[in-house]
């Protein structure tokens, strides 16, 4: 069973999915509206009118929706960040329970003021609580430890500059790569955390 953390991101990742949604729409409705202001009063144009609303559209590069898409990789940066919160939390009041007087002043002490989900950082928070080296291990299919680390570093600046103003063209592929990239880190994140208590607990802690 998952840490209520991933739990919690698994249902927060709909968000992202409705975004995605949002943009197929849009651009349906947007090449709809072209097609039917070239084909003025032609009837043998209404076909392609109402094939461009119930078809998927094709690739290509979609002005209309780049604020979808940005907002989506700020949204999937916020995700990621709130679920290793969430898992740092509910990891330290396993690990502490019992051994210190205030477990919440140990897990604030442990993260930096607004802190984005970099590698170091994230090793970092979890070296406050002993759970050390936690995404040394990381890696999954044709995905190394160093890939992992390379990509959440690329896929966070980017973030920062769209954050900071910066207009940054961000397809829906790069949309899909990055929640692919965070579904994977952070159910291998999940399962390193758990290994990590079990040793010191001889248990599963959920």
């Amino acid at each position: 069973m998952p840490s209520q953390a991933l739990q919690n991101l698994n249902q927060r990742m709909q968000d992202i999915e409705q975004l995605l949604q949002a943009h197929t729409a849009l651009t349906q409705f947007q090449l709809a509206r072209r097609a039917a202001q070239r084909a003025g009063g032609e009837l043998n144009r209404i076909a392609e009118i109402i094939g461009n609303l119930v078809n998927r559209p094709g690739r290509g590069r979609r002005t209309e929706v780049g604020a979808l898409n940005r907002a989506a990789m700020v949204l999937l940066s916020a995700h990621l960040q709130g679920f290793v919160e969430d898992l740092h939390s509910e990891a330290a009041n396993i690990i502490l329970a019992g051994k210190v007087a205030n477990i919440e002043r140990v897990i604030e002490n442990a993260k930096p003021r607004n802190f984005n989900p970099h590698a170091d950082i994230i090793e970092k928070i979890f070296d406050g609580i002993g759970l050390y080296e936690i995404i040394d291990g990381i890696r999954w299919q044709k995905t190394s430890n160093s890939t992992v680390k390379r990509r959440l570093t690329a896929y966070i600046q980017i973030r920062n500059k769209i954050a900071h103003g910066a207009q940054e063209s961000i397809t829906k592929g790069k949309v899909n790569g990055f929640k692919d990239f965070v579904e994977h880190f952070a159910q291998n994140l999940d399962e390193a955390v758990t290994i990590k208590i079990q040793e010191y607990t001889n248990a599963r802690p959920w």
